[in-house]
């Protein structure tokens, strides 16, 4: 106990807090340059401000990607702190007087816990805004096809694209077997963005290639009206794609997305998707624990005369296993029958079980 609140625990956590931050801005630094090459090659035909779009559309893809980092800056953050002292005869020395490699891991297992709390708690919540904002910008200046089906508690809103035009269609309530909708209101807007034409129906049901609009009224901008007993509108949308563009996981934060959950279900939607990002987040703060320890495995023999550039090497190639495997598991979770939480949690649990059986078998064996 006294341990945790030594000098030498302070000072391994101020160490491990630099190197983690550090390596945080140099994944986050090159993440975006990445991302703001690709975007410049998508805007390479505008004619004005292309320069502005890209970097506002960079920054709000940075929140979302650093959170798909932490793992890594937590692995290889841990792994250089550790190195660094091992190297420095700070952490033989902390070994000689008594701790073994568990103590020395701590101040890092206990950063990673907390920014693993952080993360989900507080930091999700300003990665859902920037993933809205980024979303409308990808519709905006991309052109990205938004079907989007939103839910709020006046009922379900769907956008849809119609050429150059656009929809805004609001229900009262959806039946997702037969894909009716009832009480519905359509806004319609040109290609300026300028409503011309209100559409108030009782039933709607998706055919092939249009809604099929029962018993409504038609206003148009001047305030004019008539009634229809049947009406045509055309869509692109399915059935399928109805049901997978609920809001994307990312654009709600961990405080909202179990009620968001509860409200597609109730309404007879697969919220799959939903529940594994939420379970994902949940296990935020032990998968980053697994990977500090992961991280200390590098350290736990003495450093040789070319030991630092193998051990990088194996540690870059560890990383990609897991980013392999982390995607793997998860397009596995979205697409089998199995609890959604294995999905989210057994890529958490797997780097926890390695790095421990490899550490007690280093220091004890």
């Amino acid at each position: 106990m006294y341990y945790l609140f030594s000098p030498l625990m302070i000072y391994f956590l101020r160490h491990a807090s630099v190197y983690f931050f550090t390596i945080l801005m140099i994944l986050c630094f090159i993440t975006s340059l990445s991302e703001f090459i690709e975007y410049s090659k998508q805007t390479s035909h505008f004619k004005n401000d292309a320069f502005y779009i890209c970097i506002k559309m960079t920054l709000f893809k940075i929140p979302i990607n650093i959170q798909k980092l932490l793992p890594y800056a937590t692995f290889f953050g841990a792994m250089i702190s550790l190195l660094r002292l091992s190297k420095n005869s700070e952490l033989i020395v902390a070994r000689t007087a008594g701790l073994n490699i568990w103590h020395c891991c701590l101040p890092h297992v206990i950063l990673a816990f907390f920014i693993g709390i952080f993360s989900v708690t507080v930091f999700s919540s300003i990665t859902s805004v920037t993933q809205t904002k980024l979303i409308q910008l990808d519709n905006k200046y991309l052109k990205k096809n938004n079907n989007n089906l939103q839910i709020s508690g006046g009922g379900f809103w769907l956008h849809q694209k119609e050429g150059d035009k656009t929809a805004i269609i609001h229900a009262n309530k959806i039946d997702p077997i037969k894909m009716e909708l009832n009480k519905v209101i359509i806004f319609r807007y040109t290609e300026d963005n300028k409503f011309y034409e209100r559409i108030d129906g009782e039933n709607t049901k998706l055919e092939e290639g249009y809604w099929k609009i029962d018993k409504g009224i038609k206003t148009n901008k001047n305030l004019e009206t008539s009634d229809f007993l049947e009406l045509q509108l055309p869509t692109q949308l399915t059935s399928s794609q109805i049901k997978e563009s609920f809001a994307r996981p990312e654009t709600i934060s961990f405080w909202g997305t179990k009620k968001f959950i509860e409200i597609i279900e109730k309404a007879g939607f697969n919220s799959r998707k939903h529940v594994i990002y939420l379970h994902k987040m949940l296990s935020t703060p032990i998968f980053l624990i697994g990977m500090v320890l992961l991280g200390a495995i590098f350290s736990v023999k003495p450093l040789g005369r070319h030991s630092i550039g193998k051990r990088l090497f194996i540690a870059i190639i560890l990383a990609f296993v897991i980013f392999f495997l982390n995607d793997v598991i998860a397009a596995l979770g979205q697409g089998s029958q199995a609890p959604a939480f294995l999905a989210a949690w057994i890529p958490a649990l797997i780097p926890i079980f390695l790095s421990t059986s490899i550490l007690l078998y280093l220091e004890d064996g």
